[in-house]
């Protein structure tokens, strides 16, 4: 584990539509807000040539690469992409971009100069292995001349100084690539961050029922990654907050428990759960305190903060991904102090040896976490995840005095009852936390 990630904050940057210009050059003049902010890793949607066949929208997915080795124009030149990269590392920030090695556009480079990559099926015609995303065709990742030349890739943009790398439905992808992927990474590039778009549960299932190959979140932790994300377990707690089924919290809170149990100690999610595939919660709650809940909570847990550009304006929608959409730069100013504070938590109070605890399970619309300390002092979450407010007994809090950190109040709890319609943070008075 890479222990200065417990306490990183990475934000998700869609170039085309973080400025008005949609361009690094726009971006680099923006790195001061970012730093200020809180920031401390870069992470771009994918930066190269969009595909013109069966292009979505206007501008086309940036998930529909065309070549790998390129940079879009639309964005700016190679010279542009380096010149963010020292201008983020001069600001002490790192950089990441968004590798997909899944599929490539219906007119890429590869399918025009190796068809012999790609992958075909049972009619011999280029296509995807799962369901029918019309604008790319998938890779076989089965070829090791292909695996040697997208490993290259990886090795291409780690010289012009990328500092990681978040791969697209990584769970897909194969052990062979992964295992010599690792073997570069460690003989030249040993500091490089990898973050695996673990995919859904049900996604490796069906693809597995299919005959087709779906690596575990396990495994992917085995085959190099630093970090995961969190959709073993977010698909449930989506279902409550859409259809207010107490029974899909239920499930998210065993979900959250096994995640500690079924994965390395040392493993780490990112903690946060909007992102550019995923509505914003305010397109579908209306209440603020339990968007403070939900935005909350996930910082409260092991691993880096992770926030998806335009959450401290509070952007009421997922930014369009195929055509111009610019973030509304008018800041909400309860949301952006809400955020600067959990972001100042994440960095100040989160010790680096945290050993997280389990979430609670019991009944109720809340999930409670303890957090223990090297030097054995113990930290507790309450997140009412309804519209009420929520009394909750729990055993495991002691009674006496504590101190909220979100709040700075005294918070007293009497026979073991807490009772809050907002998310707490909530440490032992006696102790100097603060």
């Amino acid at each position: 584990m890479k222990k200065e990630l417990l306490t990183s904050v990475i934000y998700q940057v869609y170039t085309r539509n973080f400025t008005k210009e949609g361009t690094f050059k726009a971006l680099i003049k923006k790195l001061d807000y970012l730093k200020e902010l809180g920031v401390d890793i870069l992470y771009l949607l994918p930066i190269s040539p969009i595909g013109l066949i069966a292009r979505k929208g206007k501008l086309g997915s940036p998930y529909s690469i065309q070549n790998y080795l390129k940079i879009n124009d639309e964005l700016g030149s190679e010279t542009d992409f380096v010149n963010l990269i020292k201008e983020t590392h001069d600001k002490r920030m790192k950089l990441m971009i968004d590798i997909v090695f899944n599929h490539t556009s219906r007119d890429s480079w590869i399918k025009e100069n190796h068809p012999e990559w790609m992958y075909r099926n049972k009619e011999n015609k280029f296509a995807n292995k799962a369901g029918d995303w019309s604008d790319v065709y998938d890779l076989d990742l089965a070829n090791e001349e292909l695996i040697n030349y997208l490993v290259g890739v990886i090795e291409h943009y780690c010289e012009l100084g990328v500092d990681g790398f978040r791969f697209d439905v990584a769970s897909l992808l194969t052990a062979n690539f992964y295992i010599k992927l690792k073997k570069m990474l460690n003989e030249k590039y040993p500091n490089t961050i990898l973050l695996a778009e673990s995919v859904h549960p049900g996604f490796v299932n069906f693809l597995r029922s299919n005959g087709y190959n779906a690596l575990s979140d396990a495994e992917l932790y085995i085959y190099g990654f630093d970090l995961e994300y969190t959709y073993s377990s977010f698909d449930f707690l989506k279902d409550y907050l859409i259809n207010d089924d107490k029974n899909a919290l239920s499930q998210f809170k065993l979900a959250l428990f096994n995640e500690e149990a079924n994965n390395p100690r040392d493993a780490l999610k990112i903690r946060g759960y909007e992102n550019h595939d995923q509505k914003r919660f305010v397109e579908y709650i209306s209440d603020q305190k339990l968007i403070h809940s939900l935005m909350a909570l996930p910082v409260f847990m092991k691993g880096p903060m992770f926030i998806y550009n335009g959450l401290e304006t509070k952007t009421d929608h997922c930014l369009n991904l195929f055509d111009k959409d610019p973030i509304n730069w008018e800041i909400d100013t309860e949301q952006y102090s809400f955020l600067t504070k959990l972001i100042k938590y994440k960095k100040e109070k989160f010790n680096n040896n945290l050993l997280t605890s389990i979430p609670a399970l019991a009944d109720g619309e809340y999930i409670f976490i303890q957090n223990n300390y090297q030097d054995g002092k113990k930290a507790f979450g309450f997140f009412p995840l309804n519209k009420r407010g929520y009394a909750a007994i729990i055993n495991d809090l002691p009674n006496g005095k504590y101190k909220d950190y979100l709040s700075n109040k005294v918070i007293e709890i009497k026979n073991h009852q807490l009772k809050s319609d907002c998310p707490l943070y909530l440490f032992p008075y006696a102790h100097s936390y603060f």
